[in-house]
C-alpha cells in the first residue's frame, strides 16, 4: 500500500394533574407553591413553567447503557458537578459567573438532577426524556450522547416546549435544517470539524493524496462522509473508495482487503464510540503504518484503542492540556470532586464530554438567572447571543441558529507507552478558522421561527 510517513403505572404527576384540573386549578396550585423566580400564579403555562415548590428539576438524559455508555457516564459527571456548584458554589460559579450565580441555588430554588438512560437508542431516548418531562417536570433537558439521540431530544423539546441543551450531538442538522428555537448546542458541528481538519491534514500529508472513508451506516455517518469528501477534494485530495459499517460492528478486519486494493494514503474513519476503537485496532493490526483520521473522537475512543491510537488525527470537544484559567478551574474542581471515587486512574481527569455537559448546564443556569425567570421564552432570549468563555477562548451562542461559534481543538494520538494519567493524545492546535457566518453552511438552512 502507498503509506506515507507522517411506567407504566406511575402516580399522576403535578403536570398531569394541572392539565386535568384546568385553568382554575393551575392558579390554585401556583398560589400554593414557593415563588422564587419560578413565575407568578397568573403566568401562562409553557413546558413545565411556572415552577412551584422549593426545588427545580434539571433533566440529564445520557447513554448509561449501549455502545456509547462510557461517553454518557462522562457527561453525567459534568452535569452533576455543575448542579453541585449551582447549589453550593465552586468552580466557574465562583469565577466566571461570580456575581451572577449565587452558589445558593437558582432563583431561590434548589436544583435537583433527574437522570435518564438513552440506551444509545433514539426511541429509548425519547421515551426516557418524555417521562422526565411529564413525570419529573424537568425545566430543562440536556444530554444526547450521540447525534440520533440528540435529534430525538430536539424534536421532543419543541413539542413539549422545554429547552434542550445538546451535548455530544455533532450532526449539522441540529443547528441547520432541523433547528428549532428550544435547542442550543455548545459542541461544534460536522461542518466545523471538516473546516478545522482541512488545513491540518494538508499540512500533514500534502495536497496530492488518495483517501478512503469508512462510515457508520446512519445519518451522522453519511453526513460526515460527505462533509469530509467535499472538504478534502476542495484541497486537491482524491477519493478512492468508501465502505459503510453497521453500528455495533465488532470485526473490522473484514474491510482489510478493500483497503489493500484501494492503496489509499489516508484512511478516514467516520465512526464513533466502540466502533471507532475497534476499527482503529483492526486497521493498525493489518497496516501498522496506516495514516488514520477520526474526524470526531473522544478520550473513551482513544483509551479503548490503546496504542493503536498513535498518530491518529482528529477533533475533540476540549482537552485538559489546554492551559487557560477556566480550563484549570474546571480541571481542578472536577478532579477534587471525583478523585476519591472508584474506577480507573483517569476517572478523576475530566474529558470533553464532561466539559461540554458542565458548560451547557451553567449556560442555562446563567441565562435563567439573567432573565429572572424559568419562562422558556425569556431564557431563550437570554441565551441568544450569549458571549462567554469555557476555557478555549471567547465563544458566542448565536441567535441565528443557536450554534456556538467557538475554537475547535485538533489532536494527535500518543504512543502507547506515553499514555498515562488520562492523556491519550497531544494538542496540535485550537483553531478559530472553523467558524462561519449565518449565511453559510448549515446555518443557511436554519429557520428558528418566532416566539
Amino acid at each position: 500500500m502507498g503509506r506515507r510517513q507522517a411506567s407504566g403505572g406511575k402516580p399522576l404527576s403535578r403536570r398531569r394533574f394541572i392539565q386535568a384540573a384546568g385553568v382554575s386549578g393551575v392558579a390554585g396550585l401556583a398560589g400554593c407553591g414557593g415563588g422564587g423566580g419560578g413565575g407568578t400564579p397568573t403566568a401562562e403555562r409553557i413546558g413545565n413553567y411556572p415552577v412551584t415548590g422549593e426545588t427545580v428539576a434539571f433533566g440529564f438524559n445520557v447513554a448509561r447503557s449501549g455502545p456509547f455508555s462510557t461517553t454518557g457516564e462522562e457527561e453525567l459527571r459534568g452535569h452533576r458537578l455543575a448542579v453541585k456548584h449551582i447549589n453550593e458554589g465552586g468552580g466557574w460559579v465562583d469565577t466566571q459567573y461570580s456575581g451572577q450565580l449565587s452558589g445558593d441555588g437558582l432563583l431561590g430554588k434548589t436544583v435537583e438532577p433527574v437522570v435518564g438512560d438513552t440506551e444509545s437508542d433514539p426511541d429509548a431516548a425519547r421515551a426516557s426524556a418524555t417521562s422526565m418531562i411529564e413525570n419529573d417536570e424537568i425545566i430543562m433537558l440536556s444530554g444526547g450522547s450521540t447525534s440520533d439521540t440528540g435529534l430525538a431530544h430536539q424534536r421532543l423539546a419543541a413539542e413539549k416546549e422545554v429547552i434542550f441543551m445538546a451535548t455530544m450531538t455533532h450532526i449539522d442538522t441540529l443547528t441547520g435544517a432541523s433547528c428549532n428555537r428550544f435547542t442550543f448546542r455548545e459542541l461544534f458541528n460536522g461542518y466545523m470539524t471538516a473546516k478545522a481538519l482541512k488545513p491540518v491534514l494538508v499540512d500533514e500529508y500534502g495536497e496530492d493524496v488518495d483517501f478512503f472513508q469508512i462510515y457508520s451506516r446512519d445519518d451522522w455517518g453519511s453526513a460526515q462522509r460527505d462533509l469530509m469528501k467535499q472538504s478534502l477534494t476542495d484541497a486537491g485530495w482524491t477519493p478512492v473508495g468508501t465502505l459503510s459499517a453497521q453500528l455495533g460492528t465488532r470485526d473490522f478486519s473484514q474491510y482489510v482487503p478493500d483497503l489493500e486494493n484501494a492503496s489509499e494514503d489516508v484512511l478516514i474513519l467516520n465512526l464513533r464510540g466502540l466502533d471507532a476503537a475497534n476499527a482503529v485496532r483492526a486497521v493498525r493490526k493489518a497496516f501498522p503504518e496506516e495514516n488514520i483520521v477520526i474526524p470526531l473522537y473522544t478520550r473513551a475512543v482513544a483509551q479503548t484503542a490503546g496504542g493503536a491510537i498513535e498518530d491518529v488525527i482528529g477533533t475533540i470537544e476540549w482537552d485538559p492540556s489546554i492551559e487557560t484559567p477556566l480550563s484549570e478551574e474546571f480541571r481542578s474542581a472536577f478532579s477534587s470532586e471525583y478523585s476519591g471515587g472508584t474506577g480507573s486512574a483517569s476517572s478523576s481527569i475530566p474529558s470533553g464530554p464532561a466539559h461540554v455537559a458542565y458548560t451547557q448546564t451553567l449556560q442555562y443556569a446563567y441565562a435563567a438567572q439573567k432573565a429572572g425567570t424559568f419562562d422558556p421564552n425569556e431564557v431563550i432570549s437570554a441565551l441568544e447571543g450569549l458571549e462567554y468563555g469555557a476555557g478555549i477562548g471567547s465563544e458566542t451562542l448565536r441567535a441565528c441558529d443557536h450554534q456556538s461559534m467557538r475554537p475547535v481543538p485538533v489532536v494527535r494520538g500518543r504512543p502507547g507507552d506515553r499514555q498515562a494519567f488520562g492523556r491519550y493524545y497531544n494538542l496540535i492546535n485550537t483553531t478559530r478558522d472553523a467558524m462561519y457566518p449565518c449565511s453559510e453552511g448549515p446555518a443557511a438552512e436554519c429557520s428558528l421561527g418566532g416566539n
